[in-house]
This record gives C-alpha cells, sequence and structure tokens, in this order.
C-alpha cells in the first residue's frame, strides 16, 4: 500500500506537472488548428469540459462540508509542499475519499488539458469566461 501511496501522491503529481508544462511549450511551437476538427480532438475536449465540472463540484464540496473543514488546509500544505520539491505524505495519508477523489479529478483534468489547444487557459483564465460569455451573449441575440 505504501507504493500506491507513493505513486498517487508523488509520482502522479509530478508527471502531470511535467506534461502540462510540455504542453504549454508544445502550443507555443505548434500554429495548426487541426487537433479540434478531428473526431478525437471534439471528444478530448468534452473530456476535459466533463473533468472541469467534476473538479469543480468536488472542490466546492470539500469546502462547504462540515465534516471536512481542516481537510483544504492539510490540502494547500501538502501542494505547498509539492511546490517546495519536499513532499510531505503525512499531510496527504489521512485526507477523505471525497478529497482524494478531487485531487486525481483534478489531476486528470490537467492530464488532459495538456493535449488540446486550450491549455493557454491555464495562463490567461480571463480569455476563457471572456469565450463563454460571448458564446452566451451571441444564443441570446440569435
Amino acid at each position: 500500500m505504501e507504493m500506491l501511496h507513493m505513486f498517487l501522491w508523488i509520482v502522479y503529481p509530478y508527471t502531470v506537472v511535467a506534461i502540462v508544462g510540455m504542453g504549454i511549450v508544445w502550443q507555443y511551437d505548434a500554429s495548426s488548428d487541426e487537433g479540434a476538427r478531428t473526431e478525437a480532438g471534439r471528444l478530448l475536449i468534452v473530456m476535459v469540459k466533463i473533468l472541469m465540472a467534476a473538479s469543480t463540484a468536488t472542490g466546492i464540496a470539500i469546502v462547504t462540508s462540515s465534516s471536512l473543514a481542516d481537510e483544504p488546509v492539510l490540502l494547500l500544505r501538502w501542494l505547498i509542499s509539492l511546490v517546495q520539491l519536499q513532499p510531505d505524505m503525512s499531510l496527504i495519508l489521512d485526507i477523505s475519499v471525497l478529497s482524494t477523489v478531487h485531487f486525481i479529478v483534478v489531476f486528470l483534468f490537467l492530464l488532459s488539458l495538456a493535449f488540446t489547444k486550450e491549455i493557454y487557459y491555464l495562463m490567461k483564465p480571463h480569455h476563457y469566461l471572456k469565450k463563454i460569455y460571448l458564446k452566451i451573449h451571441v444564443e441570446k441575440r440569435g
């Protein structure tokens, strides 16, 4: 079980960060927009949107749940320890199943986002909100 925890809470997050970093570099290198035109590209976009909704829902559930009052603080301290390259697994081993599912979904969201052209939304999230606003506004007029 120790090996599973080490993979889930140390290896997996760093691997996702490396892949997302390469996705950002690759997006700045690529000028083509052909990936979104294929069936697989559209399926990937749908999957990204579903994972984004799931990560938002589980995150809100963690914050609003009164029985998990200290977990957001533990998760943030664990995330800070990851960023400092000194992961502290003792912070994360006793968290709830909801928090575990939340982080797995967030990492899957980031991982799938790295393979889409929307990866730049991580750097400029206001562009995503603007795109949604314009889409809603145009639908109301049309």
